[in-house]
């Protein structure tokens, strides 16, 4: 095509045929379908104007002989046909085909022009030039303008055209050569000025065809460019459907095998806390069961941080006014005991008054809030950890003070890397993975109007401030501010239907249920519960089961089959416990009320939060005494 281009080599007064035969085919097939409307329309008015000058003939000659008139109706009648015949014919196909056109066209302007001519010899010879030769100009006119006619054909035709009108001007010169009034000098003018709108007329139709041929080369290498896009966005498009499988089946790996490692670390939690409670006065095994379980609590904390990392990229804030003291009290006795442990001193700094409401995600800011201060404990190895607030315009700053090892201005632009640890080159598992910063970050830019700074001095320690707008209205109070030990109470009597794949994780969940006071019946999936729905004794209070069982229905299938079975019942809460990367927004198409848990949480926190929810429901049937034939098998 730029070959074809090059080679073209069009002047400013020069057409030449493209380079490749084929392309000039292309061209002129182009061309044609281009201005067959316009053809159309030209060959259509060159007509109508025809038939206008035959009712201006009639007005000027119905003085002369009546045979005048006769005679120019009759060359009027055999243009008009000769024009009409081909225009009709380009109606068609043909209109398409860029040689068949010209062909049609020359029939229709040399019959304009030879009964034009043959006018000459029938009009009265005084009125010639002034009514007939104006038409000779018109019809010029529009040949150049309208018929879009190329270069080379518009030269020859209207070249021929030009030279039969200055012969019949010569024949008709010798035949009224003594008529009055005729000059030899008003001749030549006129004739003249068909010769000089014969030679501009071609000089247009060569710009004409030159534009032409420029925007078909434009519009097919545009074309080609627009293919050559389309293909590569179709190979992009390809190449991104195959990343976003490659990223599901990573997915699918990753969160198969995060489901797979807490399997057992939950279990290890669940039978520690069952263990303890057994040898509560053996000092020696309880100090065995206390390194355990802190090795157990920091694996699961690790896999707690790469869970709400992963979380955080589909989560959809939730905004209301939040009572920043409850958050902060809730955060200090979370944080006390690890602070103590430390030998550090961990406080929130005194102020007369309590801290304003903020407008946020209650979860997601005191998510933020822990992290920061389980970060400032981790790396403080003497002195303390304070939390304390200030008011800076409509928002309120929360400060976490530590004087700990501080931050070289080396590593102040990667703190927020994942997986970025200062002074951790052995990865000592105590101190997480890396993520608790990043997660900090992440949230300050998911909140609306939420932000972070930090300051901070190497081997002096570090402040870092999470910035939020003030609420102007008063938080409603919710189930979070509710004591773990009060809410487990709740449990002691409730019957429920528990279900996991993983036996030891199975048994030590039934285990921690039994030591709340609850009745439980467990089962490994459903095959299991088909004895106990059989009994159909007493509807459960609640079901508690994993989303992934490893044969048969999945934990939602078994749960809607069990309330499908208790219909009579009401719609029954449901407790998913999951040790996979699984968002609630996975659950959307499961009637509530339910709620997601992790096998991530320590015992006491799984036990408050099934409280809590079992709480929420404000059940009106807790009341039931379990028959004889229950209690046999909630040991």
């Amino acid at each position: 095509m730029t070959m074809g281009c090059a080679r073209m080599r069009s002047s400013g007064f020069v057409v030449r045929k493209f380079g490749s035969a084929a392309m000039e085919r292309a061209f002129r097939m182009d061309y044609a379908r281009r201005y067959a409307g316009q053809r159309r329309l030209a060959g259509a008015s060159l007509i109508l104007i025809w038939i206008v000058f035959v009712g201006r003939d009639w007005w000027l000659l119905r003085t002369f002989d009546p045979s005048i008139i006769f005679h120019v109706s009759y060359v009027r009648l055999a243009g008009a046909v000769g024009m009409a015949l081909p225009l009709w014919l380009m109606w068609g196909s043909r209109a398409f085909d860029e040689r068949r056109v010209v062909r049609l066209l020359c029939v229709v302007i040399l019959s304009c022009w030879f009964a034009q001519i043959a006018l000459m010899n029938v009009y009265p010879a005084t009125q010639v030039f002034e009514d007939l030769f104006p038409e000779f100009f018109l019809i010029i006119f529009l040949i150049f303008t309208s018929f879009r006619l190329r270069a080379i054909t518009a030269a020859w035709l209207v070249g021929l055209c030009a030279l039969v009108f200055r012969l019949a001007i010569y024949l008709w010169i010798g035949g009224h050569g003594s008529t009055p009034g005729f000059h030899w000098v008003s001749w030549l003018s006129r004739g003249n000025t068909v010769s000089i709108m014969y030679l501009a007329g071609i000089v247009v139709c060569i710009q004409f065809e030159l534009a032409a041929r420029r925007e078909f080369v434009f519009r097919r290498t545009l074309r080609a460019a627009k293919a050559r896009v389309d293909a590569a966005s179709r190979v992009v498009k390809q190449q991104n459907e195959r990343m976003r499988e490659l990223v599901k089946e990573k997915e699918r790996f990753f969160s198969s095998a995060y489901h797979d490692i807490q399997q057992p670390l939950a279990a290890i939690n669940l039978f520690i806390r069952s263990a303890r409670m057994k040898l509560e006065d053996e000092h020696a095994a309880s100090h065995d069961l206390d390194v355990i379980e802190e090795t157990a609590r920091d694996i699961l904390d690790m896999f707690k941080d790469i869970q709400d990392y992963s979380e955080l990229g589909s989560y959809i804030p939730h905004m209301a006014p939040v009572d920043t003291q409850a958050v902060l009290a809730e955060v200090f006795e979370q944080y006390l005991e690890p602070a103590r442990a430390r030998g550090i001193e961990f406080r929130i700094s005194v102020r007369r008054r309590r801290p304003p409401p903020i407008e946020s995600d209650r979860s997601l800011f005191k998510r933020a809030l822990s992290n920061l201060v389980s970060n400032a404990i981790k790396n403080t190895s003497e002195g303390g950890v304070v939390v304390g607030w200030a008011l800076i315009g409509e928002q309120l700053r929360i400060d976490v003070w530590d004087t700990g090892i501080g931050i070289s201005p080396v590593h102040r632009e990667a703190i927020f890397t994942e997986y970025y640890q200062i002074n951790n080159p052995g990865r000592d598992r105590s101190k997480g993975l890396g993520l608790g910063l990043s997660i900090v970050h992440r949230v300050a830019g998911i909140l609306p109007k939420h932000s972070m700074r930090f300051w901070s001095v190497e081997g002096r320690g570090s402040r870092f401030s999470l910035y939020a707008p003030i609420s102007g209205m008063t938080p409603a109070v919710g189930t979070d501010d509710r004591k773990d030990d009060a809410c487990t109470s709740i449990l002691k009597g409730k019957y429920i239907l528990l279900c996991d794949d993983e036996p030891a994780v199975l048994e030590g969940l039934r285990r921690l249920f039994l030591s709340a006071g609850a009745l439980v019946d467990a089962a490994g999936s459903m095959a299991g519960f088909d004895a106990i729905l059989a009994d159909d004794c007493r509807a459960p209070d609640i079901i508690v089961t994993d989303i992934r069982l490893r044969d048969g229905p999945t934990g939602m299938e078994v749960a809607e089959r069990i309330r499908q079975h208790f219909a009579w019942a009401g719609v029954l809460p449901v407790v998913f416990i999951t040790g996979e990367l699984v968002s609630p927004h996975a659950l959307r198409d499961f009637t509530e009320p339910f709620v997601l848990l992790r096998k991530s949480s320590a015992p006491e926190s799984t036990l408050a939060e099934v409280s809590r929810f079992i709480a929420a429901q404000q059940p009106t049937d807790f009341g039931h005494t379990p028959d004889l034939c229950q209690a046999g098998r909630r040991v």
